[in-house]
């Protein structure tokens, strides 16, 4: 066990495997407990890394009911029917229904995958997101600004030794110049974002031509993407969309670079917090946000009229507004059949705007002086929850 993955096995209270991005550990978890062809469900609302990765495996993604409080899986609409298992999303680090899932497994004996990707810090009912179901998935890519890293757990002995077996099949070597920039470039992105750098390198690389906002999700070339299903190599085009070491071993100096990035997520931990306060009381923040108790989240979920427009007067301003997922998995692929909620997975992925708890008190300067309109989502309401 290497002194990352015992850092994080105290983190969690289970073995913790480390893999060089979360969509590695997740296709190491989908292809040990499912088999081809199977059926696992997934919310419409997610990244569509995670869908590319369930494709990956060979699996079958079906898209799940979702809520409109937070944009994840709403357990009591979920049709069972040939489902071989669930891919939880703890949206932005909002806990997913997780305790209804793992019953719902439970009863009928499906597998259920952890991912808490976007909830590095989340608990629900004084466990950590992540360590429910028979695995789970943890970012580093994410978190603390690591640019590259995940682990991979599980509390079953002789799984995690298949797993660690199965990763060394699967993992590449990378060039020197590969594994140098892996550590280069998030020390450069830590110092600009300690100088406060960011925007005007930003304004810069804008007025060069160097980048361009194109759409929130990747274009998918489904002509293409059909003939690679369940190749993990012919996947490779879709998986390494944003992270081009996503199956690269990390070296001695990437992996001291990200434990030192474990120690900057919990040190931010309270300022997150005081974020999210902050972001729960604005008439913006999701129905979600407001029910549940204050969590340090990834993200916290806005729901704003035109989005977009919002979005674009944003990035006039120097600020670049990540993780939205927009269309719905299901609309951005036309060969996966509909979900049972298309309307609610609509409006959210069309209105949230997810805002990161450390830029609150400038973010909510910027959408006031924008006129952000709240949008309001409870015309959805089934009845009182």
């Amino acid at each position: 066990m290497t002194p990352i993955e015992d850092l994080m096995r105290h983190r969690v209270g289970q073995d913790c495997l480390h893999v060089p991005s979360a969509r590695f550990g997740l296709l190491l978890a989908l292809r040990h407990w499912f088999a081809p062809g199977e059926r696992v469900l997934v919310a419409p609302t997610n990244c569509e890394t995670v869908l590319f990765t369930v494709m990956a495996a060979g699996l079958e993604p079906v898209m799940a009911p979702v809520s409109w409080h937070d944009g994840n899986i709403d357990a009591p609409l979920v049709d069972w029917t040939g489902l071989a298992g669930v891919l939880t999303t703890h949206l932005y680090g909002q806990p997913d229904q997780v305790k209804d899932l793992v019953t719902q497994c439970e009863r009928r004996g499906l597998v259920l995958i952890d991912d808490a990707s976007h909830a590095f810090q989340t608990m629900v009912g004084g466990r950590l997101a992540g360590s429910f179901g028979q695995a789970g998935v943890y970012s580093m890519a994410k978190h603390g600004r690591a640019m590259s890293g995940g682990f991979l757990t599980t509390a079953n002995k002789v799984a995690f030794a298949a797993l660690r077996e199965a990763r060394e099949k699967l993992l590449l070597p990378g060039e020197s110049s590969d594994q140098a920039r892996a550590v280069v470039m998030p020390m450069l992105r830590e110092t600009l974002y300690r100088t406060g750098a960011v925007r005007l390198l930003w304004h810069v690389m804008r007025r060069l031509g160097v980048v361009n906002w194109t759409g929130h999700r990747l274009a998918p070339h489904e002509d293409m993407l059909g003939a690679a299903l369940g190749d993990v190599d012919a996947m490779d085009y879709w998986l390494s969309s944003d992270n081009a070491g996503w199956r690269t071993r990390p070296g001695p100096s990437l992996m001291r670079y990200q434990r030192s990035r474990l120690r900057t997520v919990d040190e931010e931990q309270e300022r997150r917090l005081a974020g999210v306060e902050k972001l729960r009381r604005t008439p913006w923040a999701a129905q979600g946000v407001r029910d549940n108790p204050i969590r340090p989240l990834l993200r916290v979920p806005l729901m704003i009229e035109q989005r977009d427009e919002v979005v674009s007067e944003l990035e006039r301003m120097g600020v670049v507004p990540g993780f939205i997922y927009d269309p719905p998995l299901d609309e951005y692929l036309t060969m996966i059949p509909q979900g049972p909620t298309p309307e609610i997975a609509r409006w959210w992925t069309g209105h949230a705007l997810p805002v990161d708890p450390l830029d609150a008190p400038r973010m909510i300067r910027l959408l006031t002086r924008i006129g952000a309109r709240p949008a309001d989502g409870s015309h959805f309401e089934r009845e009182p929850r």
